[in-house]
């Protein structure tokens, strides 16, 4: 039995070896923290103490115990691992009236593997070797033993201005006292950590902390797309129009999508209208921009029916965007049947996208004699100059013959031209 337990701890030891030798290697192989932060960025490192509950092993006379301890921990490289040290003190209860209680105390180094490198809830895994004095009745029997522990535990994200944390955690202890003694420990307590973990950022006091107010002046913008006045050579751009580099308003296609009919006829869907409605509000106030609604079908049928079919959709959105304010004398509707596909009309998707009423906004172009912001010609143009009076001819400059009037009747059309358009 005692054989047994001593190839425990050697087991123990040969743990916290191998864990220490690999994570060397990690280490030698220029491995990095999940974070991926820069290897100079100092080690984080702790402090903390712990009240103990000692379930003890039944060979023992005391049956349970209570302690105190107190650890330092440090980071190693910079990842998820540690090393602590601990000391402790422990008084073990005989539970018996005529019997004194012992005593233990003692230290070791345990290597810890904690999640999330302790910045936040971290639970961690530990093992670890010590030693302690066993002060027992009679005093003959008192002498330093060797033990190994392993356990797990968890400390919780940082609490308050200073970052405290609570601990918890419990531990197997195999003590090589007495031919070797198993015990468990069960310990709650706080730690304190003594390198922050976000450093904030102090202006040192020799330097000193200026600032600089800029001052900027806001140009005028009447029409507000976002051309100041003074550069802008189309004013009153209709709002929400979208303008080049000198205020004019672009040149606009909108596919009027979800805007549907009832089959084969020019009758608006009830989702249509909804969707027509929010058309509206955003063209109403274009009063003098040329719009045009083009409405398109798929090659399904005759052309001629097609073309017919187009021209009632087309009108039956343009009656309705009339009714909802938009100014009708700048609305236009035409259709353009199935001459006009976005789409493959051998499948029933592309079919369905060439069905479609499409609205064209006409862009503006800016005037070749530059306006202020109220349309007026700006002074000191030479185009805007008036045109000089005809200078009257020398006094002894010979008459000129009357060229004769033209004759108000034209000539008779030819075969070729084409009949007025009524």
């Amino acid at each position: 039995m005692k054989f047994a337990r001593r190839k425990v701890a050697a087991a123990a030891a040969a743990v916290i070896v191998s864990m220490a030798s690999q994570y060397a290697v990690a280490q030698d192989d220029g491995s990095t923290d999940s974070s991926g932060n820069d290897a100079d960025k100092p080690k984080l490192s702790y402090v903390g103490i712990l009240g103990s509950y000692l379930d003890l092993d039944k060979d023992r006379l005391p049956n349970d115990g209570y302690g105190v301890g107190a650890y330092y921990g440090r980071q190693l490289g910079h990842g998820n691992w540690f090393w602590e040290a601990q000391v402790f003190a422990q008084n073990l209860e005989t539970d018996e009236d005529n019997l004194t209680d012992f005593y233990r105390t003692g230290g070791g180094l345990d290597l810890v593997y904690s999640l999330n490198e302790r910045r936040t809830f971290s639970p961690f895994l530990l093992v670890g070797v010590g030693g302690n004095y066993n002060d027992v009745i009679p005093d003959n029997e008192d002498k330093f033993g060797f033990y190994a522990n392993a356990g797990i535990g968890f400390v919780t994200k940082p609490i308050g201005y200073y970052g405290f944390r609570l601990r918890a955690e419990a531990r197997y202890i195999y003590d090589d006292f007495e031919g070797g003694q198993q015990d468990f420990r069960y310990s709650v307590g706080i730690e304190l950590p003594l390198s922050p973990y976000e450093q904030p950022h102090v202006v040192p006091a020799s330097e000193p902390v200026t600032t600089e107010v800029v001052k900027t002046e806001t140009m005028a913008d009447s029409d507000g797309d976002g051309v100041p006045d003074q550069f802008d050579k189309c004013p009153g751009t209709p709002t929400g129009m979208p303008v080049d580099g000198v205020g004019c308003g672009l040149e606009q296609v909108i596919t009027l999508t979800g805007v549907n009919f009832e089959f084969d006829k020019a009758s608006l869907t009830p989702d249509s209208r909804k969707i027509l409605e929010e058309v509206a509000l955003k063209v109403a106030h274009f009063k003098d921009v040329p719009m045009t609604l083009e409405g398109h079908t798929d090659s399904k049928g005759s052309d001629a029916y097609n073309q017919k079919l187009s021209q009632l959709r087309a009108d039956s959105v343009r009656n309705f965007l009339i009714e909802q304010g938009v100014p009708g004398d700048k609305l236009s509707a035409v259709g353009k049947g199935e001459t006009h596909p976005v789409a493959d009309n051998n499948t029933d998707a592309g079919r369905a996208l060439n069905r479609r009423v499409e609205l064209h906004i006409a862009g503006q172009t800016a005037p070749s004699v530059p306006v202020d912001a109220n349309g007026n010609a700006l002074p000191g143009d030479a185009s805007a100059a008036p045109a000089p009076a005809e200078s009257a001819p020398p006094a002894d400059a010979a008459p000129v013959a009357d060229e004769p009037a033209p004759s108000a009747e034209m000539p008779p059309p030819t075969g070729d031209e084409p009949a007025p358009v009524q």
